[in-house]
C-alpha cells in the first residue's frame, strides 16, 4: 500500500483520544454549535486576543503603557465584533474566471484583519445576570478585561522577553512505510527567560487546575521548539484569590526519552488509528467522555438520539464551520 500522509495538532489528537466519533463530528465533519462558542471559551479567546496585542506591540518595540492599551482595544474589539471581517472569505483575484464566489465572499475590507478574527461575543454578557439560572454561572467581559489589568499589574516588573507570538510552527515528525505524520503547533508565545527560551502556554480558568504533564499540546509544542521545558502562564478569573493565587507561571520539565517515545510510538499510532478509522467509514463513540467534571459533551444529545435520527438532530444544533485549521490564517 501506498504510504499515507497525517496532519495533526494537539485538538484533534487529544480529541481522536477521548472520543473518535467526537473527532469526526468536530474536525471531519466540522460542525460547529448554531450558539456559538460557550462562555468559558469565549473568556480565555478574550484573555488571548489581549496577550496577543500586548505581547505583540512589545516585540515591536511599542513601550509597555502603549502596548496594554494596544491589549485592550483588540480585546474589546474582539467582544463587540468587527462588522468588516467577519464572515467574509479571504482575498482572491476576482478577475480570473476560473475562481467561483460565494456568496459570503467579498474584498478583503479595511479593516486588514484575518478572518473572523473579531467576531464578537454572543454567549458572554457584560455582568452575568446571577438570577437567572442560564446566566449565573457565567464570566462577564467586564470581569474579564479587569482579570486582564490585574495580570497586567502583577507582572509589571516582569523581566521575560517575548520573542514571538501566535506562532504556528509545523514539522514532521514521524516518517515510515506505511505513514507520514506532520505535526502543527499554535505556539502562544516563545519568551527569553533569560534562563532559557521557551514556549510559554496561556491557560484561563474559573478554579485552579493541575497542569499535568501527559499532555499532547505540551510535548508537541517543546519538540517543534527544540526545548525540554514548557511554561503554562495560568490566569485565574476567581474573585476570591489574590493575584499571587491565580497568576502563576508553571515550567513542565521533559526528559529526552519521554520525548522519542511520544514523537516515534504515541504520535503514530495514534495516525494510523486514525487512518484506520477513515478508511471504515466507521468513528466509534467512547461513552465515558459523554461527561465530565466540566459538563455534558457538546454531542451528548445527538448520541443519545436512534441512529436514523441523529442527522436531524445535528441540523437542529449544528453548522458546517469552516475547515478545522490551528493556524486560522494558513
Amino acid at each position: 500500500m501506498p504510504q499515507k500522509s497525517v496532519v495533526l495538532d494537539a485538538t484533534v489528537m487529544t480529541t481522536l483520544q477521548n472520543c473518535p466519533r467526537l473527532a469526526d463530528f468536530q474536525f471531519s465533519r466540522n460542525f460547529r454549535p448554531i450558539e456559538g462558542p460557550s462562555n468559558s471559551m469565549e473568556c480565555g479567546l478574550i484573555v488571548h486576543k489581549f496577550l496577543e496585542y500586548y505581547y505583540g506591540n512589545i516585540i515591536k518595540g511599542v513601550n509597555k503603557t502603549d502596548a496594554v492599551g494596544y491589549g485592550f482595544a483588540a480585546a474589546e474589539m474582539f467582544i463587540s465584533g468587527c462588522k468588516y471581517c467577519t464572515g467574509f472569505v479571504p482575498f482572491h483575484d476576482h478577475t480570473d474566471p476560473k475562481v467561483s464566489c460565494g456568496d459570503k465572499c467579498r474584498v478583503k475590507p479595511e479593516c486588514n484583519h484575518k478572518p473572523d478574527e473579531f467576531p464578537g461575543v454572543k454567549n458572554t454578557p457584560k455582568e452575568p445576570d446571577k438570577s437567572d439560572p442560564q446566566e449565573k454561572w457565567k464570566t462577564g467581559w467586564g470581569w474579564v478585561l479587569e482579570t486582564c489589568q490585574q495580570y497586567i499589574d502583577f507582572w509589571r516588573n516582569d523581566v521575560w522577553v517575548p520573542l514571538e507570538i501566535e506562532k504556528v510552527k509545523a514539522v514532521q515528525l514521524y516518517d515510515d512505510e506505511d505513514v507520514r505524520v506532520m505535526w502543527k503547533s499554535k505556539l502562544d508565545l516563545i519568551c527569553d527567560t533569560l534562563q532559557a527560551i521557551v514556549p510559554v502556554d496561556h491557560k484561563t480558568m474559573k478554579q485552579d487546575r493541575d497542569m499535568v504533564s501527559m499532555n499532547n499540546q505540551f510535548m508537541g509544542q517543546c519538540i517543534v521548539t527544540n526545548s525540554r521545558n514548557i511554561v503554562i502562564n495560568k490566569i485565574g478569573f476567581q474573585t476570591s484569590l489574590k493575584p499571587e493565587q491565580k497568576f502563576i507561571r508553571k515550567s513542565i520539565s521533559y526528559s529526552l526519552d519521554r520525548l522519542i517515545e511520544w514523537q516515534t510510538e504515541i504520535l503514530p499510532y495514534y495516525a494510523k488509528l486514525l487512518l484506520m478509522y477513515d478508511e471504515m467509514g466507521y468513528f466509534p463513540p467512547n461513552f465515558q467522555h459523554c461527561q465530565s467534571k466540566f459538563g455534558n459533551c457538546t454531542f451528548l444529545k445527538v448520541c443519545e438520539n436512534n441512529p436514523d435520527m441523529r442527522e436531524d438532530e445535528i441540523k437542529k444544533m449544528f453548522m458546517v464551520g469552516s475547515e478545522w485549521n490551528p493556524s486560522n490564517d494558513e
